[in-house]
């Protein structure tokens, strides 16, 4: 494969604005690692993810549904403007479980990842509906106006476990302001919500297939930390010392994240398109790979000695995030193909046999048993989702 096959514009203006999102998030948790105790910034990283997990649900699996689904202009506008109605219905039935939990503080973190964050509803709709050069300008500016108030208050303001709760709710209502505007001068009618309401609603069942797929999906990124909060005797230490090593390691996933949705119209078109992009994305995760690894030792020997001792576990993640990395493009496929069913049985395999073996192997070796059983179960994902495609690819 040619090197211009690999490095084209559309990949690098959607891949810098990932890098550029994604770099700022980095640089806030390394600042908040070095900043804080283990101890707080264990609890930030908790938080942080029952947020990105729940944030998930609430979305209901609309963003994948507006990828895969939507054809026309007319369906793009009237399905975000639908999806942006139901996930807010959504908000309040999960702010009575929140209520329960004592922990309704999350429900706006909550809605403003679902509509907003990346991956969010409002990044699917705007991929579709524009392109993903206007895609990477919402990205890095909703990331410049979130990371610099979690930054401005872990810095300025001594917050802690809550430095990835506030920003929301300073952010919420302008973000909701710009959809309505958005959705304004796109002349949405009442007659055509009615209408493509009721497609939107007979679809759910199908998104329903696809929220628990996503779940557990995402799942495979944190179900290591509600693992080791459990079970472990000094549970937000090892968190600490297990996030900082996932943390670099998922950089490895902005490789699959911006082949995959800049290409997924081309997906849409032609099967053909699916080993093409997987010969592009293991080029360069093999790559990139390599550069983690030289990049993390000597990172933790200069700069961050106190996480030095976790370089084995680092490996033993990465190493995970490869298989993770590989899958997307056959996972995204599947979606186009409508195979939420087989999708969702996949994921929920694998998820209930990482969860399990995540449980086995932390009893006799601690954090590197939980990383191990990472590995082992996007490895046989990777595997699983390979013979899907090959099944359904005509």
């Amino acid at each position: 494969m040619q090197l211009k096959e690999l490095i084209q514009k559309k990949y690098i203006y959607y891949g810098l604005s990932i890098i550029f999102t994604r770099g700022l998030e980095m640089l806030v948790l390394f600042f908040a690692a070095d900043y804080l105790s283990k101890q707080d910034y264990g609890s930030l990283e908790y938080y942080k993810k029952i947020i990105e997990v729940g944030s998930s649900f609430l979305a209901f699996g609309l963003p994948a549904l507006i990828v895969s689904y939507t054809t026309n202009k007319q369906n793009k506008n009237y399905f975000y403007a639908l999806s942006l109605v139901f996930a807010f219905v959504v908000s309040l039935i999960v702010a009575v479980v929140l209520g329960v939990l004592y922990l309704m503080i999350l429900w706006v973190p909550l809605l403003f990842y679902a509509l907003y964050f990346t991956g969010g509803i409002t990044q699917s709709y705007l991929l579709v509906r524009r392109n993903s050069n206007v895609v990477s300008v919402y990205k890095i500016l909703v990331s410049v106006l979130f990371y610099g108030l979690v930054f401005t208050g872990i810095r300025y303001y001594s917050v802690t476990k809550y430095g990835f709760v506030y920003p929301a709710y300073f952010l919420i209502i302008p973000g909701l302001l710009w959809s309505f505007w958005l959705l304004y001068k796109e002349q949405i009618h009442w007659n055509g919500l009615k209408r493509y309401g009721r497609l939107f609603f007979k679809l759910l069942p199908s998104s329903l297939t696809l929220v628990v797929s996503n779940f557990a999906n995402l799942m495979f990124l944190y179900t290591d930390i509600f693992i080791i909060n459990l079970l472990s005797a000094q549970p937000k230490i090892d968190i600490a010392d297990y996030s900082f090593s996932l943390n670099v390691a998922n950089m490895l996933l902005l490789v699959p994240v911006t082949l995959v949705q800049v290409d997924v119209e081309k997906m849409k078109k032609s099967a053909k398109e699916v080993p093409l992009l997987f010969r592009k994305i293991v080029i360069l995760v093999l790559t990139a790979s390599l550069f983690l690894v030289v990049f993390y030792k000597y990172f933790t020997a200069w700069y961050f000695t106190k996480f030095t001792d976790t370089f084995t576990l680092f490996i033993i993640i990465l190493a995970a995030k490869i298989f993770q990395a590989f899958s997307p493009v056959f996972g995204t496929y599947m979606a186009i193909k409508r195979q939420y069913t087989l999708n969702l049985k996949i994921n929920l395999f694998v998820l209930a046999l990482n969860i399990i073996l995540s449980y086995l192997l932390f009893q006799k070796y601690g954090l590197y048993g939980v990383a191990l059983a990472s590995a082992l179960s996007l490895g046989l994902r990777f595997i699983l989702f390979t013979l899907a495609y090959q099944k359904y690819k005509n």
